[in-house]
């Protein structure tokens, strides 16, 4: 991983709880075996997932799945923003959201954030993407700013600076983070093909068996 000169703080800033194991699972257990301090924002609560369950019911599944997750990727821990999905930039714009998330990143200084790409087609990781650019003007100290997918299988039109990073020691861990959102399993029919496919198609190009790929925006 030469291109991430071993940062020591990274924040991975994403819209739902289990984003940031599908886009980076693999990248956060390399990190954190490395010793790097490894911390996730999460916009949503995710309370929309299970329409016909109690909002509460699903945000504490959705907590304790996150936290199981974060447990086996070794990250150091999670921190649940509360906004309402589908709804974020609304709240970011009426509800001084800007001045909330410069504090929360300043508190942790990271010298990376990684979150959504801004051509994803879910609305809420487009307005993850949006609302992190428009706070990182605001930082009052330097940090790189990478993108994952979620939704794009690949991206071949993309022309940033990509960071490959192989994660074949990792993988594992990874489908064991995936594994702890249990109640995810009919996202996982239609989404964990997509996992594979990226990660064994960015393997090939950095020539190993596993990879995941990251654009640099800022």
């Amino acid at each position: 991983m030469p291109c991430m000169e071993r940062p020591q703080r990274v924040l991975v800033f994403c819209a739902h709880s289990d984003d940031q194991v599908i886009g980076v699972g693999g990248t956060i257990a390399r990190l954190a075996r490395e010793g790097a301090d490894v911390k996730t924002f999460i916009c949503s609560f995710g309370e929309l997932s299970h329409p016909h369950l109690k909002p509460m019911d699903v945000k504490r599944t959705r907590v304790l799945e996150s936290k199981e997750a974060d447990k086996i990727l070794g990250g150091n821990g999670i921190n649940f923003l509360g906004m309402h999905e589908g709804k974020f930039l609304e709240e970011y714009n009426e509800k001084r959201w800007h001045d909330k998330l410069v504090a929360h990143v300043q508190t942790f200084k990271p010298e990376r954030i990684i979150t959504h790409s801004s051509d994803d087609p879910h609305p809420d990781h487009r307005a993850a993407n949006n609302m992190l650019l428009d706070v990182h003007k605001d930082l009052k100290f330097s940090c790189e700013v990478y993108t994952f997918d979620v939704w794009n299988i690949v991206n071949l039109k993309r022309r940033s600076p990509k960071l490959i990073v192989d994660i074949s020691q990792n993988f594992t861990k990874k489908m064991d983070a995936i594994a702890a959102f249990k109640s995810q399993r009919l996202t996982w029919f239609f989404l964990l093909w997509t996992v594979y496919a990226r990660a064994m198609y960015y393997g090939l190009k950095r020539g190993v068996r596993y990879a995941e790929i990251f654009y640099k925006v800022r």
